[in-house]
């Protein structure tokens, strides 16, 4: 995400200061004193030390001494002071969900960009936006339940559907405040009949190909490939998108791309021109602004279109 995250993160935390505190009078002693202590670091902390932020909290109310908590009783009450619910009504007039949505600004969903995740919203109406998913999920962290980067605009289909309630290790899978998939993964396609092969129809199996330079990213790119089902979504809904690509390529002898050229020479640049031949952008930091614009690239360059001017992918 190439946005200003630092900036919205700090934001969002003076946003919810004022509410948190207030509501730390309904906790317990030994809850009240870790989140009073330390709740800049539960709501701005990094994507890697928010599990250890949830690890210090228990230990430091199950430490032995005045106001001791046993384990089972840790996260009792704190539904109160981290209120997901409270932040994410569609009525809300203070800061909440609707408002870190806009100034995040996600067209397309992180995890499968099959999606728009677009946010309707002005100060009077609140008409649409994206759902938080909890990378972190909060009926077993709800002490993150509010923590900027355990918050990630998706679609409900990823959210709700496909990771749900799922607990996930940082490190196994892909943050999408952190990293996208770029060359560590790439979605390729199989077809299974001739006229598949040359788009006619629609029958493909999606490969899901790791880069062997990258070792350790591309295992957690197939992590995330396989927790969100994306194989099976793109075989599912997508494979019209990959054949029309596909007769592009067939019927132009890989030349689609020049032969547009050709045809309209006032186009201007690679990213414009691909942009027209495929109706999807060219540069991975603009993938997130359309949907399958990940998987759209990776076919064009499983094909390998040829272009003569400032060559867009060369001939193999």
């Amino acid at each position: 995400m190439s946005r200003n995250l630092k900036k919205i993160c700090e934001e969002h935390y003076d946003a919810l200061h004022p509410y948190i505190s207030s509501r730390l009078k309904d906790l317990s002693s030994r809850q009240s004193c870790f989140i009073t202590g330390n709740l800049k670091r539960i709501i701005t902390a990094k994507p890697s030390e928010l599990e250890k932020v949830n690890t210090e909290f228990i230990d430091f109310c199950v430490a032995a001494g005045v106001g001791r908590l046993k384990e089972k009783n840790v996260f009792r009450g704190l539904g109160s002071a981290m209120n997901y619910d409270w932040f994410s009504k569609k009525t809300n007039s203070h800061y909440g969900g609707y408002d870190l949505a806009k100034k995040l600004n996600v067209k397309t969903c992180p995890y499968c960009n099959r999606s728009y995740t677009v946010t309707v919203a002005d100060t009077k109406n609140r008409i649409v936006r994206p759902d938080f998913d909890h990378f972190f999920p909060r009926k077993q962290y709800p002490l993150l339940s509010l923590s900027f980067y355990n918050l990630i605009p998706s679609c409900s289909t990823c959210n709700r559907t496909l990771k749900n309630q799922n607990k996930v290790v940082y490190g196994k899978y892909i943050h999408p405040y952190e990293e996208g998939f770029g060359d560590a993964l790439k979605i390729n396609f199989f077809p299974k009949d001739t006229d598949s092969a040359v788009g006619k129809k629609t029958d493909f199996d999606i490969l899901a190909v790791s880069s062997p330079i990258q070792t350790s990213k591309s295992q957690r790119c197939l992590a995330s490939f396989g927790l969100f089902k994306l194989k099976e979504l793109y075989e599912e809904s997508h494979s019209s998108e990959i054949a029309d690509i596909i007769r592009k390529h067939y019927v132009s002898n890989g030349r689609y791309l020049e032969m547009l050229k050709a045809a309209f020479p006032k186009l201007g640049s690679i990213d414009e021109l691909y942009r027209i031949a495929f109706g999807n952008y060219y540069n991975e930091g603009d993938f997130e602004k359309r949907p399958l614009s990940k998987l759209t690239k990776d076919v064009v360059e499983q094909l390998v279109f040829t272009y003569c001017g400032n060559k867009l992918i060369d001939e193999k």
